[in-house]
């Protein structure tokens, strides 16, 4: 019998092992027989063992290689599926399943969630979507609407490019080790199969520079000024208008006028 690893704090190891709650997990994310799996992170395999039941093929990548044998047991049980260790933000999705479009899937680690998600946006032209378990508190940033405290760049982003839903909430006592914070799982479909655009990305990052604050502060950095006020008036925008006020739409509205005007960065 193949033995269970103690886990390590610092790769954010947090295993979720209740087997109603995985299925319940894998049925959320709507994927079946015909779909092709990139799972982030299968620690000793036990989402792996549930998505496997209901997939075509599945490669997991794992970092930790303590979890070699255990996963080892899992190739042998379904053939099916593959695990590759090595770091996944060095892993290119696309190269595991080529000319294949794929569903990633995933508990991931809390201390490189940023990461992880925009390699995810990176990669989105071979992606259907990604079904992660992450922190509660980024899951609502992801999902956040505007007006609302939560809502920033990364919300702005993600849902220019995907629809975003938290689709369960997840107690740290559901975790061995229970995390301290709270956790959910959320679903990023991708809304068309085009790579994402590297300068409005950064445009979003540079609107919400100053979030609390009027948005012409934060433009002020990028921008001459005769270029923010026709801006202003293409967008009929009050002067006291803040990023947070702003709906997705709006900024890809903005990065699209200044681009037609010729406009570029300061």
């Amino acid at each position: 019998m193949v033995r269970e690893r103690p886990l390590k704090k610092a790769l954010g190891q947090h295993l979720l092992k209740d087997r109603n709650l995985l299925a319940k997990l894998v049925r959320l994310s709507g994927v079946g027989k015909a779909d092709l799996v990139v799972e982030i992170g299968p620690g000793q395999g036990d989402l792996t063992r549930s998505v496997a039941q209901r997939v075509r093929g599945v490669i997991a990548v794992e970092k930790d290689e303590r979890f070699r044998d255990l996963l080892a047991s899992l190739e042998e049980e379904f053939p099916h599926v593959l695990v590759i260790f090595g770091d996944v933000l060095k892993v290119r999705f696309s190269d595991l399943w080529p000319g294949s479009f794929f569903t990633v899937m995933g508990n991931i680690p809390y201390n490189i969630t940023g990461e992880i998600l925009f390699k995810i946006l990176a990669e989105k032209v071979a992606i259907k979507g990604a079904y992660l378990t992450m922190q509660k508190e980024v899951a609502e940033r992801l999902a956040s609407r505007s007006h609302c405290r939560s809502y920033g760049a990364l919300s702005v982003i993600f849902q220019l490019h995907a629809s975003v839903k938290i689709l369960l909430r997840i107690r740290p006592d559901l975790f061995i080790p229970p995390p301290k914070v709270e956790s959910a799982f959320i679903s990023i479909v991708f809304q068309d199969r085009e790579e994402a655009d590297q300068g409005l990305i950064d445009f979003v990052k540079g609107c919400f520079h100053h979030k609390r604050k009027f948005l012409r502060h934060a433009l002020e950095n990028l921008y001459e000024a005769k270029h923010i006020e026709g801006l202003y008036r293409h967008m009929a925008f009050p002067a006291s208008v803040r990023a947070e006020e702003i709906e997705p739409a709006g900024f890809l509205e903005m990065h699209r006028f200044l681009k037609e005007e010729g406009v570029s960065r300061g």
